[in-house]
């Protein structure tokens, strides 16, 4: 009997995947990988960190040297005044041409501020890029909770039908019994009534599954129906070796966030740097050539050439309190992110131990959902029995069924549960994506397909 039920629960999940749509298989890393490509905030977060490696060729070439060319071309044209010899006031019209060309090229040799800030770039990239890592586990989880959910939808819409199918038969005795006298009317109106509440509950589990459907195709970009899912007689086991403490030291370590904000504090330091050079002087070396003609009325056809080599200085002496208020807010800011560090570690902490203890205590409470499972179906079983004998009555049947079924909704979001909580265990504690994704397909390894051939 135990079979058969199996065999008709797999039937109903995989008639569920498949009346949402067009079936078009898919493992959770599948899912992943698509949903890289199309999820906008993903998406979003590369185009982020690509802005951001910007930063630094922008902040080098203050550290490089400037080259510039400039050029000009007047066309004068007046009228000049002088006394001549005779002491007599004379006006002579002017109209020339002056071309002037100059190259200049500026080398910084000493710039504290431009040097901090090229630090200040590098650093920034690296927590883009640890950002942007976080981002990718954050969409693990995202897809996760929509894969998971799915497959929990659909199994909970299989768990309906055969509630349905229960109470349909349930009524049929019920009807049975009223015609040879053994019944009453109020036992079939219970048996139909039941029946009523799970044709609505059918109902909801349709919309459910559609919603999560719906929810995992906007993560993915495809319509998915054919979902790999776990193996029946699945017993969660440990998730991994060691222990907790071992866990949070892996988190703190390899936690992306986390090091997204050390690397933000790193930032906030050089940016303090970068404001007290304000006070610094700058030293730049400048050469440049020019080329004029006619440069004045004095200069009428000649020529110049000049050639200057130099060494600038540039000293702050006061700049109305600014540099010092810049100083002031940069070194808040460092205080700002020496907090956040504390508090994201805090969180990951937190979140690694809760669901540690969710992964650790996984198998016994499934096992014991399971154990339920069992127990539930024997009473129900033997409730029917008692039924058919004459011992027992429609209100009987139809409480064991509901205790039934729970409980094996119970389980079903006991295994799923476990799932979700593995995923963000290691996601949390930064570990590759790839062993992520990897690691949940292990744990759902038959397609509904092949789940159907299972005894």
């Amino acid at each position: 009997m135990r079979r058969a039920i199996r065999r008709l629960r797999f039937t109903a999940i995989a008639a569920a995947l498949l009346a949402a749509g067009s079936a078009q298989a898919m493992n959770f890393a599948e899912a992943v990988a698509a949903a890289r490509s199309n999820d906008p905030a993903y998406r979003g977060a590369g185009h982020e960190l690509e802005s951001t490696r910007q930063g630094v060729p922008i902040a080098r070439a203050a550290l490089l040297p400037q080259v510039g060319l400039a050029g000009s071309y007047a066309d004068v044209h007046g009228t000049r005044s002088f006394f001549n010899a005779q002491d007599q006031e004379a006006k002579v019209g002017v109209a020339y041409n002056a071309p002037h060309a100059s190259l200049q090229m500026r080398l910084p040799l000493f710039n504290a501020e431009a040097r901090a800030r090229l630090d200040q770039a590098e650093v920034q990239v690296d927590q883009a890029e640890a950002n942007y890592r976080g981002r990718g586990l954050d969409l693990i989880d995202r897809v996760g909770t929509a894969y998971l959910r799915t497959l929990l939808a659909a199994e909970t819409l299989g768990l309906a039908e055969q509630e349905r199918v229960s109470a349909e038969g349930q009524l049929k005795r019920s009807a049975e019994r009223f015609r040879r006298g053994e019944g009453t009317r109020s036992e079939e109106a219970l048996a139909q009534s039941n029946l009523d509440v799970n044709r609505v509950k059918v109902f909801e589990a349709k919309d459910q599954l559609e919603n999560a459907r719906r929810a995992l195709q906007r993560l993915t970009g495809r319509a998915t129906t054919d979902l790999n899912q776990m193996n029946p007689e699945f017993v969660p086991d440990e998730p991994a070796q060691g222990g907790l403490f071992e866990w949070l030291e892996t988190a703190v370590r390899n936690s992306p966030t986390i090091r997204a904000r050390q690397q933000a504090l790193l930032a906030a330091q050089f940016n303090v740097k970068r404001q007290s050079a304000g006070h610094l002087p700058r030293v730049d070396l400048v050469a440049s050539i020019a080329r004029s003609e006619n440069e004045s009325l004095t200069n009428l056809g000649q020529t110049s050439v000049l050639k200057t080599l130099s060494l600038q200085v540039n000293v702050p002496i006061y700049s109305g309190g600014g540099v010092s208020a810049g100083v002031k807010q940069a070194v808040a800011e460092q205080a700002k992110a020496e907090e956040a560090i504390r508090e994201e570690r805090e969180n990951v902490e937190t979140e690694v131990q809760r669901n540690y203890l969710l992964v650790a205590n996984g198998a016994a409470r499934v096992q014991a959902y399971r154990r339920a499972a069992e127990s539930s179906q024997v009473a129900y079983t033997g409730a029917v029995r008692s039924q058919e004998a004459g011992l027992g009555t429609t209100a009987d049947v139809l409480d064991a069924q509901v205790r039934l079924f729970a409980a094996r909704r119970d389980l079903a979001a006991a295994r799923y549960d476990y799932l979700s909580a593995r995923l963000r265990l290691k996601a949390h504690a930064g570990l590759p994506l790839d062993e992520v994704t990897n690691d949940i397909d292990r744990l759902l390894p038959l397609p509904l397909t092949t789940a159907l051939k299972q005894p």
